[in-house]
């Protein structure tokens, strides 16, 4: 009884997305949840846009990403934000991709319209961006990182916030002699002691090659 005492103080996590809140009956509980789909499908897409609407809605999320850059990841939500906007006025061809909006060389050419719609998509990314934060690492951030940062966060801002990792196999490994197989083994089951030790949701991106999902 103490423990479902507990529970009721930290509810679910809404994603923002209707039917898939109803599907997970109201949202994200803590507990891992693994995404696991074949490369260029947009994985990394999907929880970038769950992550900013949890931050919407009031909600910390450390994102560590492993292969692309944060300037990527902030990119890509400006993106959308542009075309949500020029959708809503009409004129979709002032919408920018991700790299439309990096591409410095470009604006040059932009129209006045276009301009306004990228200052316009930044401002909207910037009303809930303080709540995402953002690590990059590239071999060197591993799932004891994870856990640290997690209780730094809570430390620092009192905040109990949601986890991203994109992706799972690309973690550091816990054992260098170790295959890949037990090295994301390991990294499944420590992520799921940080969201039972936390009780909070921790999202991991996967990438499944073509033959494993053939065999499926």
């Amino acid at each position: 009884m103490s423990g479902i005492a507990t529970n009721a103080d930290t509810p679910y996590t809404p994603t923002g997305f209707a039917k898939l809140d109803n599907e997970l009956d109201g949202g994200l509980y803590a507990g891992l949840y693994v995404v696991g789909v074949i490369s260029s499908l947009g994985k990394t897409t999907l929880i970038l846009q769950i992550s900013d609407q949890i931050a919407q809605g009031g909600r910390d999320v450390l994102i560590f990403s492993l292969e692309m850059a944060r300037t990527e990841l902030m990119a890509k939500s400006i993106s959308r934000h542009t075309f949500l906007d020029a959708s809503a006025k009409g004129e979709t061809k002032s919408a920018k991709t991700a790299r439309g909006i990096t591409t410095g060389k470009r604006y040059g050419g932009y129209s006045p319209a276009e301009r306004e719609c990228i200052a316009g998509a930044v401002k909207a990314y910037g009303e809930y961006a303080e709540r995402l934060y953002i690590s990059e690492g590239m071999g060197d951030i591993g799932a004891g990182q994870v856990g640290e940062a997690v209780k730094r966060h809570i430390l620092l801002t009192g905040n109990l916030p949601v986890v991203v990792i994109d992706y799972l196999q690309i973690l550091a490994p816990h054992n260098e002699r170790a295959t890949d197989k037990q090295n994301t083994d390991k990294a499944v089951l420590e992520l799921k002691r940080i969201s039972r030790d936390y009780n909070t949701p921790v999202i991991g991106i996967s990438s499944f090659n073509r033959g494993t999902t053939k065999n499926l």
